[in-house]
């Protein structure tokens, strides 16, 4: 245009760089200048440099440099083509230097108006806040990307980018889950959106989380219904089980737990078993010290319930021992247990009225109207809404009947004070009116049974009385008779065992009378000793039959006979058998002694005659067996002999002979040793081994084989000359 300058190749190449660089810097600071408020900015910015620049190469505004009056001269100069491509050299050097030097700083994502935000920036920003790998800024990270629409441009970029901070997310709430909260972890985890692909990384996670906290939790429950069962074995396999459950928290913590439950369960299992224990023997302090065992177990233990189930059965047991004790009329011993029952027990109120009713029971002890009155006003203290209000009901209705009652026993204790059998009789017809379901009723029976027994010792005394009499002279007719009137008081009757002791008294006086002639006449047979005289006297004696009064001193005197008999009998046998034992003929001595039969008087010493002959047959059957071996002479036959002949028992006739063949033979043993050991002295030593120790020629044979065997291991002599060595 007129009056203004003509731009020069310079001044192009200085504007294009120049804007080249700004465009540059403020693409650096902007991915998308349509939709960043900085990016607006940047884009004024540029416009005015622009238009700033096109006025200077318009020579609307003054250029620092004046363009030469002759342009053809100097496009022909060669100093002009050698500066300009110096200058665009170094202007191409200033812009790269430039460009290093103005690379625009990071944007502030902090300030950002994210609704103008660029996608490219939500990548930024999103980026940045997940490179801290926190819970918080993955969401917000993928908070911020997820917000842009489905059909973005860059929307695959924005989808790997959620599945990936997704998949850091669930390891960071995996170590959440993995510390036991599971509603945590469960809660970060649904953070994710679930309108984004990843979201089934996510749903795998939580269905993974939550099938191995269900089994856990399933486990779990199972040991502890086996803790309260005492299935010791189950618990543990139970718990080991939570071991490779893959979470720390159920393999550490909460198997920790269990174990430390079960050591403590079975620590109470043992409390409850010993109590049961206890409980079972029965008794006061049993019962104490069970439930003592019982209220060790804490709250919080598993069979804490049981426990005190059982703390409520055995204070039960102790209000029966305290009834037992009541039943016996033993107030304080009954209320001495009931203060003993443990506060635990939570049976306060039961006691308190167990404690009012026993008292109001004693009472009744008296027996009288009055005290049955007072009884009853004092149960009738204890209102319906007391725990034994049935009980203390139903006494008072025993206790009022026992009052209409009590007066027939009245009566009949009136008619009975008189004694006499009419008056006896009466007072058991009113006494009978007691029926069976009233208290007194036992009392009753008690007194009817007292009152007929005065009845029946009046009936028959008389006819005791009389049969003693009659006893007096002692004659058999009179025994009889004593014994005919004493059996009319019949069986059951007061006096039926007294007149029993007595008929059984007569009846052994009257047999002595009528057999004592047999035993006597007996006797006297037998004095003579003849065989005849004795059996004799055996058949007068037998003649006392089994249930006679003297049976057994008969049976004593027959037992005496017939030993007697038998001895005279036997004698010669055992006699002859000693005569041919004395010849030497033992074993027609022993068959003769084998004559007399088991049962006989003399069959023991018979046999004790026999096994001794028999000992000494089998004595010299070894002496003899002794002899043919010893015949060898070698040392192996010679060593038998000794052994077999020292078989001949010390109490045998023939040990003597015995001692002698064997000192003798044990000599021949160390002769022939001796003599082998001018050869061998080893085997003189083998030799002279087979003497035994009880044998007289041990010892020198001890003696020979020392030397022999010093002679085979001399021992070592140490030389100082070697020993200096």
């Amino acid at each position: 245009m007129p009056g203004f300058p003509a731009p020069t190749p310079a001044d192009f190449l200085a504007g294009a760089a120049s804007e080249w660089v700004i465009s540059s810097t403020l693409q650096m600071h902007s991915l998308d200048s349509t939709s960043s408020h900085e990016a607006q900015t940047n884009r004024r910015e540029l416009r005015r440099s622009r238009r700033r620049k096109r006025r200077e190469q318009l020579g609307l505004m003054p250029s620092p440099f004046q363009p030469p009056k002759n342009l053809g001269s100097l496009l022909k100069s060669w100093k002009f083509w050698v500066s300009l491509t110096a200058l665009i050299c170094g202007a191409s050097g200033a812009i790269a230097v430039a460009s290093l030097l103005l690379l625009p700083a990071s944007p502030n994502c902090k300030g950002i108006f994210w609704p103008t935000a660029s996608a490219s920036l939500r990548i930024y920003c999103a980026q940045e806040m997940a490179e801290k790998n926190t819970v918080e800024d993955l969401l917000a990270a993928i908070a911020l990307v997820n917000a842009l629409p489905a059909e973005h441009p860059l929307r695959p970029e924005i989808n790997r980018n959620i599945e990936n901070w997704s998949k850091q997310l669930l390891d960071l709430v995996e170590s959440t889950f993995q510390e036991g909260k599971l509603d945590e972890a469960l809660a970060l985890a649904r953070k994710i959106p679930d309108n984004v692909p990843a979201y089934r990384l996510v749903d795998e996670r939580i269905k993974q989380w939550q099938a191995i906290w269900s089994k856990a939790e399933e486990i779990y429950k199972k040991a502890e219904t086996e803790l309260q069962r005492q299935n010791w074995p189950e618990v543990f396999r139970q718990a080991v089980q939570l071991l490779d459950i893959g979470n720390k928290y159920w393999e550490t913590t909460k198997y920790q737990e269990l174990i430390n439950n079960l050591q403590a369960a079975r620590e109470d299992g043992a409390k409850l078993n010993k109590a049961e224990t206890l409980a079972e023997q029965g008794g006061l302090e049993n019962l104490l010290e069970a439930i003592k065992q019982l209220s060790s177990i804490g709250e919080k233990s598993y069979l804490y319930k049981e426990a005190q189930k059982l703390i409520l059965q055995f204070s039960r047991q102790m209000m029966d021992l305290a009834q037992e004790k009541l039943d016996k009329r033993d107030l304080e011993g009954a209320l001495s247990i009931l203060r003993k029952i443990p506060d635990n027990a939570k049976l306060k109120e039961e006691i308190k009225d167990f404690t009012e009713l026993a008292k109001a029971q004693a009472q009744t002890w008296q027996g009288t109207v009055a005290s049955l009155e007072a009884a009853i006003a004092a149960a009738q203290k204890i209102t319906p809404n007391r725990p034994l209000y049935a009980k203390a009901q139903e006494l008072i209705n025993d206790w009022q009947q026992s009052i209409k009652e009590l007066a027939y026993l009245e009566r009949a204790r009136n008619l009975a004070s008189s004694g006499t059998i009419s008056d006896l009789k009466a007072a058991i017809s009113q006494a009978e009116l007691i029926t069976k379901s009233n208290p007194r009723w036992q009392e009753a029976q008690e007194e009817i049974a007292r009152w007929r027994s005065q009845i029946e010792i009046q009936e028959d005394r008389p006819y005791l009385d009389k049969a003693i009499l009659l006893a007096r002279s002692d004659t058999p007719e009179a025994l009889q008779a004593a014994i005919n009137e004493a059996s009319r008081i019949g069986s059951g009757r007061a006096l039926y065992a007294e007149a029993q002791e007595k008929i059984e008294e007569w009846i052994q006086k009257l047999q002595i009378q009528e057999d004592r002639p047999y035993l006597d006449t007996a006797i006297q047979l037998a004095m003579s000793g003849e065989p005849d005289a004795l059996q004799a006297a055996i058949r007068e004696a037998s003649k006392i039959g089994r249930e006679r009064a003297l049976y057994e001193e008969a049976q004593e005197q027959i037992q005496e006979w017939n030993r007697r008999l038998q001895e005279r009998e036997d004698r010669p046998y055992l006699i002859q058998a000693q005569n041919l034992k004395n010849e030497g003929r033992l074993s027609e001595a022993i068959a003769m002694a084998q004559k007399i039969l088991p049962g006989r008087a003399l069959y023991q010493e018979a046999q004790d005659m026999i096994q001794s002959w028999q000992q000494e047959v089998r004595a010299r059957q070894n002496i003899d067996q002794a002899y043919r071996y010893a015949s060898s002479g070698t040392p192996e036959m010679l060593a038998s002999a000794i052994r077999i002949a020292n078989q001949v028992p010390f109490e045998s006739e023939l040990r003597a002979e015995a001692d002698t063949v064997i000192d003798s033979w044990s000599q021949q043993i160390l002769a022939l040793a001796r003599e082998r050991a001018a050869s061998n002295l080893q085997e003189a030593i083998n030799i002279a081994q087979k003497i035994p120790t009880y044998a007289s020629a041990y010892s020198a044979a001890q003696r020979d084989i020392q030397a022999w065997q010093r002679l085979l291991n001399p021992p070592r002599i140490s030389s100082p000359a070697l020993t200096n060595l």
